[in-house]
C-alpha cells in the first residue's frame, strides 16, 4: 500500500517536472556571422582582418567566422559566401573584390533576409553594373588613398621621371583604384612616366620581376607597392641591391618589414587603412543590426600615413596583430 502510494506521488512529481519543462523558453541559439575575404589569413593584412572578426565575436559571446580562400580566387570566395547563405547566417560581411560575382551573391543572401555589409573594397564610382545592396561600407576610399601617397612622394619626385607601380593582383578593384590614384596625380604634377608591372603574388617572382624592369630601366626614380606581398620582395631588392637614395619607395598596409623599411628610411611612406577595425567594426555592426535592428553605417578605416615619425608609435602593435 505504501509502495503504491510513493510511486503515485513520483509519478506526479516527474509529469509536473515535464509540464514546466515544456513550458520554459528555449535557449537562444548562437548568433553567426562571417566575414568572407577573397584572400586568407595567409596573407599578413588578413590574418589582421581575422584576429578582428575573432576578438570581436568573445566580446559580443557569439559565432564570428572569417574565410579566405588561400590566394584571390573569386569562385571560392562566392562558395564561402553561399555556404554562409546556406547555413542561414544572421549577417555576412564581404569584400567586393570582382563586382558582378560578388555582386550577384549579395543579392542572393539580401534576397533571404540576410544582412550584407562590404568590407575592405568596393565597387569603383563608375561601376555600371546591376547596383550591389550591401547595407554599408567598412574600409577605406582605396582611389583617394593612392593619390594621398602619390602627394606625399612628390617633393622627391622630378619631373618627367619614370615610376614603377609593383601590382601582385592585376584585376582586383581594389588595387587597381589605388594605382589609378597614384597615377593620375603623378601624371597631372610631375608628368611622369607611369608603368604597372604585374609581379604576381610569388614573392621570388616579383623580386625577378622587379629586377628585371630597373635594369631595363635604370633611369626609375620611385616605386610604389600596393600591399605586403609587393613590398616584401621590393623591400628585399632595395636593401639587397642597395637602392636607398637612389629610388624611393611607398607602400600600403602594415606588416613588420614594412615599419622596419620606414625606421631605416628604406620606405617613406605606407597607407595605414586600420584593418583590425575591418574585421571588429564589420561583426558589431552586423550584430547590433541582428540584435537591434540598428542599421549598418559607413565606418572609414583610412586615416592617413604611418612615415618615419611615427613608425615607432605602431610598431608594437604590428607585431601583436592589431594593426
Amino acid at each position: 500500500m505504501k509502495r503504491g502510494i510513493l510511486v503515485a506521488l513520483l509519478t506526479v512529481a516527474l509529469v509536473g517536472t515535464l509540464s514546466y519543462t515544456a513550458r520554459l523558453p528555449a535557449a537562444p541559439q548562437q548568433l553567426s556571422f562571417f566575414v568572407i575575404a577573397h584572400t586568407g589569413p595567409g596573407d599578413p593584412f588578413w590574418a589582421v582582418v581575422n584576429k578582428g572578426v575573432n576578438d570581436a565575436g568573445k566580446v559580443l559571446g557569439v559565432k564570428a567566422v572569417f574565410q579566405g580562400p588561400a590566394s584571390r580566387d573569386i569562385p571560392a570566395q562566392v562558395n564561402m559566401a553561399r555556404a554562409a547563405i546556406s547555413a542561414r547566417a544572421a549577417g555576412i560581411a564581404i569584400s567586393v573584390s570582382d563586382p558582378p560575382a560578388i555582386g550577384q551573391v549579395i543579392r542572393d543572401a539580401r534576397g533571404k533576409g540576410i544582412p550584407v555589409v562590404a568590407i575592405n573594397v568596393q565597387e569603383p564610382a563608375d561601376y555600371k553594373g546591376e547596383p550591389i545592396p550591401y547595407m554599408a561600407y567598412i574600409g577605406m576610399n582605396e582611389y583617394e588613398a593612392g593619390k594621398n601617397v602619390a602627394r606625399y612622394l612628390l617633393p622627391k619626385i622630378p619631373q618627367g621621371a619614370k615610376v614603377l607601380i609593383s601590382m601582385h593582383e592585376p584585376g582586383h578593384v581594389g588595387l587597381e583604384a589605388r594605382a589609378r590614384g597614384i597615377r593620375e596625380v603623378l601624371t597631372a604634377e610631375r608628368g611622369a612616366k607611369v608603368e604597372t608591372l604585374d609581379t604576381t603574388q610569388d614573392p621570388t617572382k616579383s623580386l625577378s620581376t622587379m629586377r628585371a624592369f630597373l635594369k631595363a630601366n635604370p633611369d626609375t626614380k620611385a616605386l610604389f607597392t600596393l600591399g605586403p606581398l609587393g613590398a616584401i620582395p621590393a623591400i628585399k631588392m632595395i636593401r639587397e641591391d642597395k637602392l636607398a637614395g637612389k629610388i624611393v619607395m611607398a607602400s600600403f598596409d602594415m606588416d613588420a618589414t614594412t615599419i622596419q623599411a620606414i625606421k631605416e628610411g628604406l620606405v617613406e611612406a605606407t597607407v595605414d587603412q586600420q584593418q583590425y577595425l575591418q574585421g571588429f567594426i564589420s561583426v558589431v555592426q552586423l550584430y547590433l543590426h541582428a540584435k537591434y535592428k540598428l542599421a549598418p553605417t559607413d565606418y572609414n578605416t583610412g586615416r592617413g600615413l604611418v612615415t618615419k615619425e611615427t613608425a615607432a608609435t605602431v610598431e608594437s602593435l604590428v607585431k601583436q596583430g592589431y594593426r
